[in-house]
């Protein structure tokens, strides 16, 4: 267990006098309790135990207030952004939709993809630190792990225009793959999960209700078919891949039953 003295886990330097950090940002966990009265969801075990809970994974003394604020510039900037793909007002944001063989995805025109990258490297550093049993299945090695610490402890700053005025400076990405998928139209409940799983030591899956984030730390063995939407570099627009509704609800399905068993 650790307490408030402890160093933080970012920047090995502050207190980690933080308390109720979320593990995986807040507004990725909202549509768990979709329609529930009074607010809850179900949380299942590894050995299929059951309890209801009534807000997403948080841990206290991971982190020091500096570094979890910059965790927040990040969640800020790129969930306001990604949300707006559901509003009408905010149309002319993206570009609808490309179709490549049997894949389809949006370009995101408002998110620039240096910040969008950190956001992502913040959800996996955080999840494969994480202490929670609930994220015991994922792990990163220890050198990549290292190498999405120094990243995110460079580009924490204390406001958003420090970040923006700042992303200049970040020259170089690890060589990683990442996908986000989200299905075309969101869906009420929506028939997914938020779990995390490491099929082996360098492709990764995080299941975020909404979106399903697949990570690999080996850039070129990402599949072929999601080479087009892999959001990892320095330039262009973030792409967002969509899935049909039956595929989706057949994909946590799936996945769900993996996750149970294993």
């Amino acid at each position: 267990m650790r307490h408030p003295t402890d160093k933080c886990i970012l920047c090995k330097e502050n207190e980690a006098s933080q308390k109720g950090s979320h593990i995986i940002p807040k507004f990725f966990g909202k549509g768990l309790f979709y329609g529930t009265k009074p607010r809850y969801s179900i949380r299942i075990d590894k050995n299929g135990g059951k309890a209801k809970v009534q807000d997403i994974i948080k841990e206290d003394y991971l982190f020091c207030p500096n570094c979890e604020k910059g965790f927040n510039i990040y969640e800020t900037y790129c969930s306001l952004r990604l949300e707006r793909f559901n509003n009408i007002r905010y149309f002319n944001d993206f570009k609808r939709y490309r179709h490549i063989v049997d894949f389809e995805f949006i370009e995101c025109k408002k998110i620039d993809i240096r910040i969008f990258n950190l956001f992502i490297y913040s959800i996996v550093w955080r999840i494969s630190i994480s202490d929670n049993y609930g994220f015991l299945g994922f792990k990163l090695s220890d050198s990549e792990e290292e190498k999405l610490r120094q990243i995110l402890k460079k580009f924490s700053k204390p406001t958003q225009v420090d970040l923006i005025n700042e992303i200049d400076n970040l020259k170089d990405l690890p060589l990683h793959g990442h996908v986000l998928v989200r299905p075309k139209r969101k869906l009420h409940p929506p028939n997914s999960m938020l779990s995390a799983y490491s099929y082996n030591d360098y492709l990764h899956q995080i299941h975020l209700v909404d979106y399903v984030l697949i990570y690999s730390t080996l850039k070129h063995l990402m599949s072929k078919r999601f080479q087009i939407i892999n959001n990892n570099r320095l330039n262009g627009l973030v792409r967002i891949g969509l899935i049909e509704k039956n595929n989706w609800e057949n994909f946590n399905k799936t996945m769900f039953k993996e996750s149970v068993r294993k």
